[in-house]
């Protein structure tokens, strides 16, 4: 299962309405940013509650003024659902948890901010900061200060950008939320096969230019990849509770698992090369160069490498191997 030393969660809450925040600007992207604005944070005494693993979940509620109740059993159930998302992302994907990669070197923790000013939804950061108010540098991610974890799967989406960050600086629709919505589903169980890929440019474009759409794209791929679906989940996910008795893992089978880790590892790769090519610091690229469609065909080339290193020509079925020479038709 999944362990942690450093690593570990701390939940705070919006005092007032969100402020943009502003990080110092520096040379060296991937260092821990102060930052100068930030809505109020204070934290108080954490409370402990062990996950799924075994280790240790540092809860840390802002004290409003005057203070108000907060419904810890919601923050319970948050917590208990990015306790298990760690754990699949990690011990069924295979993937390497952010603080061990290269870009977070220098972050001690991961923080969940919980904004009163908000009732749902998220959003993942993807620098290294410093709040006056909190110890040490850390990555963060917010949430919805009234999101319920039983029936909404927007904390672990938001994990999963925090994944995706750490591996790659693509914030490209398609990749970036397409596959974030598809990680939803080792959570909700909902896997499916999609529908067939892009037989043609045109297709391929539209597939490119989508967001959240794009899962059935990567639901396809990933299931031509691996039909069979097989996992392998410990006893403790399974058994995993909300606070109202649901489950909170549903994932029975998962088509394509083992490939999501190679395919990470191209585009961390595909990452260095792009900076390096265009002279931009590693981990300091602009907002708008990460999410230009101008390197759909960086990322392209790095998912059919991932791909032909996975599943050799040979052993790939004929919707696969079509795709793959649409690929290369493009990229030539």
């Amino acid at each position: 299962m999944w362990t942690t030393q450093r690593r570990w969660l701390t939940f705070a809450a919006l005092l007032v309405s969100a402020v943009p925040a502003l990080a110092q600007p520096s040379q060296e992207a991937g260092v821990c940013h102060t930052l100068t604005r930030e809505p109020a944070l204070s934290i108080v005494e954490a409370v402990q509650m062990p996950d799924v693993s075994g280790a240790v979940t540092h809860f840390a509620v802002q004290a409003p003024e005057p203070p108000v109740s907060r419904d810890t059993l919601r923050q319970d159930d948050i917590a208990t659902q990015l306790a298990a998302a760690h754990a699949l992302f990690q011990e069924v994907l295979g993937l390497t948890p952010p603080l061990q990669m290269p870009r977070y070197r220098y972050a001690e923790a991961m923080v969940v901010i919980l904004r009163d000013d908000q009732v749902r939804g998220g959003q993942a950061y993807d620098e290294v900061v410093r709040n006056p108010a909190m110890p040490g540098c850390h990555i963060r991610m917010a949430l919805g200060g009234r999101v319920d974890a039983s029936g909404n799967l927007t904390p672990a989406h938001e994990l999963f950008h925090l994944y995706q960050n750490a591996h790659m600086m693509f914030k490209q629709g398609w990749l970036h939320e397409g596959l974030a919505r598809w990680s939803e589903s080792l959570l909700s169980g909902d896997v499916q096969p999609g529908p067939p890929l892009p037989t043609d440019s045109l297709a391929l474009e539209r597939v490119m230019q989508s967001s959240y759409g794009a899962v059935s794209f990567w639901q396809r791929l990933f299931y031509l990849l691996d039909p069979q679906g097989s996992i392998s989940l410990p006893r403790s996910l399974i058994s995993l509770r909300y606070q109202d008795g649901s489950h909170v893992v549903e994932l029975e089978r998962l088509y394509g698992s083992r490939f999501v880790a190679p395919l990470f590892d191209a585009l961390h790769q595909a990452s260095i090369a792009l900076a390096q090519q265009q002279q931009w610091p590693l981990y300091g690229w602009a907002e708008a160069e990460q999410r230009s469609t101008h390197y759909n065909d960086v990322i392209l080339a790095a998912l059919r490498h991932a791909i032909s290193t996975y599943t050799l020509q040979p052993d790939q079925p004929d919707e696969l191997r079509a795709f793959m020479q649409l690929i290369d038709a493009r990229l030539e």
